[in-house]
């Protein structure tokens, strides 16, 4: 009979299973030195870290989980595992930015996380290396579809779903998880293969292009250019169109690109979100075009719709890239009611289950109807009865309250830990910025969106990891970060968990 791993040899186990992966995603970049083989010297900062977290995780594995059954994780030990597998993979992927000499560990961090956060603020400067450039493209498409969702299209576990949920994956495509999973890498992958034809066909350079339509559809906002997306070559509005297409996609639940696909377009124009989204669409992006129009730079009302609908899409699909003029600074010389916009938009974010980051759309209109049903129970008779119905992926339910509670729930903590995090990034900048200034950059940072008033690039230290530490719990959505510590912490000192 074979002998069972359990509790912390479990977790342990796994996690040495999660290293092995997470050395493939540090060699991954060397294949760019096939096509630049002047970087080569580069190749020992990804070797090294990648050799280490191999030796690790087979060690880990053959120790702990090799020939033993498997038993059920304890409760909260799938947080343990997905909040550890997390911050390996940043501290381990770092490294090749500290090895390079042109990073500390505390801008490597940042950037890094920013990666596998798909938020796109960055403090990089080596944009003479393919490698390095290419490397953070692979953060974006490893962070955006989710480091758990990766792992489960190759492995095949019974126990993967708790892992898979807590990474904010909250539909299953198939019934099958492991299908599931790699349907949704399948679409994931066809979307910027699509996206990176599109670039081409557009003008742009084939290096370019890849690495701009996995940032748009990962909804990352990493360019492979120090201008922008706008300093990239070919037709500079068609490439503008591309990436407007690549975010939506990026940010609309995965189940919804699966109904498109197969032609169940009802399902489609029926969901709440889609509906929340084209609400919410109709009223935002003329408030954004008049924005752009009545500030102080004077734009053109052809310029400022262009602006205007580009920032919308980009804002509320949370990938931050802009099609607006270097000298347009978000927080600095445009308008307050721009500014205002754009944190609003990072804050309600993009579909459940998709690449984007925010409080997300399902929530926010889940809380919305919530305070109309509330309205209609005390207008009407006490002998009526409205039932609380939602449609929500592709069928027709009743809204639980446990439900409604967890969506007002967690939009409140959103908000509290928006404000905290903005007081704590004014504090540590010892004020040199302004609230705006410190709200703007880190509602990009939580929201995972990216656009900046220019702070980062002036940041210290403790602001970085104030912004690091936003971003980590943004990506995660905040609740699997507390039921870790409260696992543990019961660990420690023995309690038993109800």
């Amino acid at each position: 009979m074979k002998k069972l791993a359990s509790g912390y040899r479990l977790v342990f186990g796994y996690l040495g299973i999660f290293l092995v992966f997470i050395s493939i995603i540090t060699f991954l970049p060397l294949v760019m030195l096939i096509f630049y083989p002047n970087e080569s010297s580069v190749w020992w900062n990804f070797v090294v870290p990648g050799g280490a977290s191999l030796l690790v995780g087979l060690l880990l594995y053959f120790v702990l989980l090799f020939k033993r059954d498997r038993a059920r994780l304890g409760k909260h030990q799938d947080e343990v595992i997905l909040v550890s597998l997390w911050i390996l993979a940043i501290l381990i992927c770092s490294l090749p930015f500290v090895l390079s000499g042109k990073m500390t560990f505390t801008e490597a961090v940042f950037e890094t996380t920013s990666g596998f956060a798909t938020i796109g603020l960055t403090r990089f400067t080596m944009w003479d290396s393919h490698v390095f450039i290419f490397y953070r493209s692979l953060l974006l498409f490893f962070g955006g579809v989710g480091l758990v969702l990766i792992i489960t299209s190759a492995l095949s576990d019974r126990y993967g779903l708790r892992l898979y949920i807590a990474e904010g994956h909250n539909d299953k495509l198939m019934p099958n998880l492991t299908k599931s999973a790699r349907l949704i890498l399948g679409i994931y992958i066809l979307y910027i293969f699509l996206g990176t034809v599109a670039f081409i066909l557009s003008g742009m350079s084939a290096f370019d292009a890849i690495n701009h339509s996995i940032a748009a559809i990962a909804t990352g906002g990493f360019s492979s250019l120090p201008g922008g997306l706008m300093a990239a070559g070919g037709n500079a509005t068609a490439n503008q169109i591309i990436c407007c297409v690549l975010m939506l996609l990026g940010g609309t639940n995965f189940l919804i690109h699966l109904f498109l696909i197969t032609g169940k377009f009802k399902r489609v124009f029926k969901d709440l979100e889609i509906r929340f989204f084209g609400v919410l669409s109709c009223i935002m992006i003329p408030l954004f075009v008049v924005s752009f129009l009545v500030g102080p730079s004077g734009f053109s009302f052809g310029e400022s719709l262009s602006y205007g609908v580009f920032t919308y899409i980009s804002s509320i699909t949370t990938s931050g890239f802009t099609n607006v003029p270097a000298t347009y600074a978000f927080g600095v010389t445009s308008t307050v009611g721009t500014t205002f916009l754009v944190i609003m938009m990072c804050i309600i974010g993009g579909g459940m289950g998709s690449t984007a980051g925010g409080a997300k759309q399902y929530r926010v209109a889940l809380a919305f109807k919530a305070f109309h049903w509330n309205l209609r129970e005390r207008s009407a008779s006490k002998n009526m009865f409205y039932p609380k119905r939602v449609y929500r992926c592709g069928q027709s339910r009743i809204a639980e309250q446990g439900e409604i509670s967890e969506a007002y729930g967690y939009i409140l903590l959103y908000i509290v830990t928006l404000f905290t995090g903005t007081f704590l990034v004014m504090v540590f900048g010892g004020g040199h910025f302004s609230f705006g200034e410190c709200a703007f950059e880190f509602a990009n940072a939580l929201s995972s969106t990216g656009m900046s008033c220019g702070l980062t690039t002036q940041a210290n230290n403790a602001m970085l990891w104030t912004m690091t530490l936003g971003m980590f719990a943004g990506r995660l959505e905040i609740i699997p970060i507390y039921y870790m510590f409260y696992r543990i912490g019961h660990d420690i000192f023995r309690k038993e968990i109800d």
